[in-house]
């Protein structure tokens, strides 16, 4: 195990690494497996993780700095990557493809259809951080209005040049993620609280009342419930992470495990192509880009590969 790990928190790196198999599961398996139980919360879960991580006083121009280069590098090296495999494999419509990939968001089809989450990332942040300066009752009147805004007109939002109409969805996950920073204090027993949340999820989601989420589609479930539901899942994932995870080897490893799941996220599309079963496409997407990452960060290519720094 590299000597210099960042100091992060193993618990969160554990959420995300759940989630991250997630995603991978979500686009290996059909939907109808896979739908209700990890399209309501496995993307969610990333923009309230950004929210509960949230550094208060950076500024704009430092934040605009700091996700061009985790994200963006990883963007375009992803893009490239991606662009050749399509014309190797699939050319006669690889054109077609590509430049709707360039545009982004809802445009972006196979296999560049993670894309839209990276650029959601980048422009929600930074909205969230023009907004920290107002006052915190006025944040949450514009993240509430733009949710308003994004179950009512989610087509046009998803259809928007690289995703930026996202953040109308997504502004709200900051929010709240951002809320459970500011009351994470207070919480002295996060295992009970984090069973609670996350029954709390599963019940609106198992009695129908919460309806799963596609926020690439435009599908943003039942308004407010199922944003509740999302919630109440990824904070539940999170306050138990937190009761179990202690600092030691198993933290340790699930931070190095998680420096290079945007690489996961990016490239496992590449496996659907692959005439093989549902279980070997989850695991094939999973581990060959995970090994990938894991391989580059100890090389200067680290930064465009995984959007993390070299780690010796």
């Amino acid at each position: 195990m590299p000597a210099q790990l960042p100091a992060r928190s193993g618990a969160v790196d554990l959420v995300r690494l759940i989630a991250v198999g997630a995603i991978v599961a979500g686009h290996a398996f059909t939907k109808e497996v896979t739908q209700d139980w990890l399209y309501t919360w496995h993307v969610a879960v990333f923009f309230i993780l950004t929210g509960y991580l949230w550094k208060p006083g950076r500024m704009l121009s430092a934040e605009v700095s700091r996700r061009a280069l985790s994200l963006g590098r990883p963007y375009v090296a992803a893009f490239a990557v991606l662009s050749v495999a399509l014309v190797v494999v699939r050319p006669g419509d690889a054109i077609t493809t590509i430049v709707g990939a360039a545009e982004g968001g809802r445009h972006a089809q196979m296999p560049f259809v993670t894309l839209w989450f990276v650029s959601a990332l980048f422009f929600t942040a930074v909205l969230f951080r023009l907004l920290e300066r107002l006052p915190y009752a006025l944040q949450w009147a514009i993240g509430l209005v733009c949710a308003v805004i994004a179950w009512t007109w989610p087509e046009p939002l998803s259809r928007t040049p690289l995703g930026i109409g996202y953040v109308a969805t997504c502004l709200i996950y900051l929010l709240i993620g951002d809320a459970l920073r500011r009351a994470r204090d207070r919480i002295s027993r996060p295992l009970i609280a984090g069973a609670i949340s996350l029954a709390v999820g599963v019940v609106l989601v198992s009695v129908g009342w919460a309806a799963p989420l596609d926020i690439k589609l435009g599908d943003n479930g039942t308004p407010v419930v199922s944003t509740l539901a999302s919630s109440a899942i990824s904070i539940g994932l999170i306050l138990l992470a937190e009761g179990i995870v202690w600092p030691g080897r198993f933290s340790r490893a699930c931070t190095l495990l998680a420096l290079p799941l945007l690489t996961v996220v990016l490239l496992h599309p590449l496996v659907l192509w692959l005439d093989v079963s549902p279980w070997a496409q989850f695991g094939i997407g999973l581990v060959v880009p995970l090994v990938l990452g894991l391989a580059a960060l100890r090389t200067p290519l680290s930064p465009w590969i995984t959007g993390q720094e070299r780690v010796a």
